[in-house]
């Protein structure tokens, strides 16, 4: 017969199969895209023209290249001239992005650290419960 201590001991050790590599996962693309997003720099872009749903926005790259990019109209309409800031990937110069990538992998991080530390406490449990 089962004693209950040995039955939350194997649901525990269960709970750690499932918790912990998925945890461990979601670590390692939390830092992969935390690493990617550093590598982002603000530069000030103008806006060109302005449509009916879309901007164009003009801005200055490394080495004086003009790069040119459509970014779709959010909040007020802006004028001819305005200034935005957008932040740009070295390795994709003409894509800007117009929010701060200061946040990318955050809920990443703290999910895969909050099932990593769950893992890591089932497979304690697994592991001590048996010896009582």
């Amino acid at each position: 017969m089962t004693e209950p201590l040995d039955a939350i001991a194997i649901a525990a050790e269960a709970f750690a199969w499932l918790t912990l590599p998925v945890g461990i996962i979601l670590l390692i693309s939390g830092f992969a895209r935390r690493s990617w997003a550093q590598r982002y720099r603000p530069a000030r872009a103008v806006i060109a023209t302005v449509h009916e749903h879309d901007v164009k926005l003009r801005w200055f790259g490394d080495g004086g290249t003009v790069h040119e990019s459509a970014s779709p109209l959010t909040g007020p309409i802006p004028a001819v001239g305005d200034a935005r800031t957008v932040w740009v990937h070295p390795s994709r110069p003409e894509s800007p992005r117009l929010d701060d990538p200061a946040h990318d992998g955050r809920a990443l991080l703290m999910l895969g650290a909050i099932l990593a530390g769950v893992g890591v406490i089932a497979v304690v449990v697994s592991n001590l419960l048996p010896f009582f």
